[in-house]
């Protein structure tokens, strides 16, 4: 028997409406957008704004003969044809229409079988070309929030982002995440939203923070280190939905002793920014109003380089006097 179903999905005012057909697929599903914040609605919609169909297949799918010159990340291959933008893995295929807000995703039977964290970017590649097209950009950063106002972590994995977000809420800031938001112009300017609530870190941390150890849980998305914790079980009402951000931060380890915390110029702040937003590399459409985004969030905040020394790491609580001089 063929298993049918219809979710209903809503993420901030946009409502995302999945169906599917073939076996399995409602776990995949439910898989995807369990640690994203997405509230899974009860009945039907009476406005949809993004539409996703599953269905299976046997046999390996082929892209159009007219498709573009592919360009690849994560594993995927991404082109267009006939005014469609396609993904794939080789086996399945996730067809997209930005316009009318629909993709159409037909899962090989093997998929089932692939890492979690290889079945994670297929779904999220897909859906970040969708929410583009309504105005939401992806970007790789910690959101925090102090007395209303938002700060910006940044920097590559690795560079102390979760760390350093993790003390600050201990030491009372409320957060938005700790690397994953979404950037939408608002009439206070440029708005970051929460992409994923709970935090993603390495156990190693819990040495420096022995309260989270009891919370933190394996990751959906197969990477056997990092693990998800729910923030709020540890420190609750901490949590906020979306901030302005006024100060953008990059990251960086340094071998010394002291850390130090550096203002930067608006255009090394402007193209170190472009390189925390993974989808302007494999997003054709949208880009320029994407890269407006990316200017006006620079233009609106002050910008500063953290070079994150011996004492950071000892002492992660520290970094609240760093920042001292920036709270206003």
């Amino acid at each position: 028997m063929i298993e049918t179903g219809v979710n209903f999905y809503s993420f901030y005012e946009i409502t995302v409406g999945v169906k599917w057909e073939g076996e399995g697929i409602e776990d995949e599903i439910e898989q995807f957008f369990s640690p994203l914040p997405f509230v899974k609605r009860c009945g039907i919609a009476n406005s949809v704004h993004i539409e996703l169909k599953f269905t299976t297949t046997d046999a390996p799918l082929n892209i159009p003969r007219s498709a573009s010159v592919p360009f690849y990340c994560y594993d995927l291959s991404i082109c267009e044809a006939d005014g469609h933008v396609y993904l794939t893995d080789r086996l399945s295929v996730f067809q997209l229409q930005l316009q009318a807000g629909t993709g159409f995703v037909t899962l090989h039977r093997s998929f089932k079988e692939k890492p979690p964290l290889s079945k994670y970017n297929f779904f999220l590649v897909g859906l970040i070309h969708l929410l583009s097209s309504r105005g939401f950009y992806d970007l790789h950063a910690a959101g925090l929030v102090r007395d209303g106002r938002g700060y910006l972590f940044l920097g590559e994995s690795g560079s102390g982002k979760s760390s350093t977000a993790l003390s600050l809420v201990r030491q009372g800031w409320h957060y938005v995440s700790d690397d994953a938001l979404f950037l939408r112009s608002s009439a206070d300017g440029i708005e970051s939203l929460a992409f994923r609530k709970h935090f993603y870190l390495d156990p190693v941390l819990s040495r420096q923070f022995p309260e989270i150890a009891p919370h933190l849980k394996g990751s959906a998305m197969g990477n056997h280190t990092k693990r998800f914790l729910d923030v709020e079980s540890v420190y609750p009402g901490r949590f906020r939905t979306s901030c302005i951000p006024k100060v953008l931060i990059y990251t960086q380890i340094v071998l010394q002793p002291e850390s130090m915390l550096i203002p930067v110029d608006k255009t090394t702040a402007f193209i170190k920014l472009m390189r925390q937003s993974a989808s302007l590399f494999f997003k054709r459409q949208a880009v320029n109003v994407h890269l407006e985004a990316i200017k006006r969030l620079v233009s609106q905040s002050d910008s500063y380089e953290l070079l994150a020394g011996h004492d950071l790491y000892e002492k992660p609580e520290k970094i609240s006097g760093i920042l001292s001089g920036l709270i206003v």
